[in-house]
């Protein structure tokens, strides 16, 4: 997979989230599979409603993966369910496969896949790690201000595009009529000075000397 998405299942691993992980990696690796054709848009929102998550985009992929498997094992159980919610098949058995591949790859690795749910700032935690270059802060004229000076837009079709969190991190970022940002999540701004380290440039204003102290504050 892309070193992006193996840097986020590394970190699963580390944060103990590494069964969330793998599911939202193995779904990035392979793009959505949600469908949404112009004639059926109306339709296709509210039947795909179920697993849009309020905070994060990432996490509505669980929800579909979930949802998913909870329909049945056999194929004809599976295609009824992808029929109904307008949802590629090919595209479910893609993620489906290359799930089961890394799930191989990381037990062969000694990994160990958490038996208990994940806390969600733990798994969004586990995420940044891959996507740093892709976090934004809400600016006042209500895009966003993108790392390398970047500035970009919500995507229409995200289910936080009119909720337009103050932080957020995204998968991709994609020029069309302007840059939008797809599937993305809110984000808590230390979050990213604790995974990104020295890549943080930091710069400090109006320093005073406190007597008491004896340093500079």
């Amino acid at each position: 997979v892309d070193p992006m998405l193996g840097r986020m299942v590394l970190a699963g691993a580390e944060l103990h989230c590494l069964h969330e992980v793998l599911i939202i990696a193995s779904a990035l690796a392979v793009g959505d599979p949600r469908e949404r054709p112009p004639e059926k848009a109306a339709l296709a929102d509210a039947r795909q409603a179920q697993f849009r998550h309020p905070r994060s985009d990432f996490l509505s992929y669980l929800g579909l993966w979930e949802a998913w498997r909870a329909a049945g094992t056999s194929g004809t159980a599976r295609r009824v369910f992808c029929d109904h919610h307008l949802v590629s098949a090919l595209r479910m058995r893609e993620w489906a496969d290359v799930h089961r591949e890394l799930l191989q790859l990381v037990h062969e690795q000694g990994l160990r896949v958490n038996q208990e749910p994940a806390p969600e700032a733990v798994i969004h935690q586990a995420l940044l790690s891959g996507l740093l270059g892709r976090i934004g802060r809400k600016r006042e004229e209500g895009d966003y201000q993108g790392a390398r000076g970047v500035r970009f837009h919500l995507h229409p079709g995200s289910g936080l595009a009119r909720k337009r969190p103050d932080w957020v991190m995204a998968a991709e970022l994609v020029q069309t009529t302007r840059l939008y940002a797809r599937t993305v999540a809110a984000i808590e701004p230390q979050w990213v000075e604790a995974v990104a380290g020295e890549l943080i440039k930091r710069s400090y204003l109006e320093p005073h000397w406190q007597p008491r102290a004896g340093r500079v504050g």
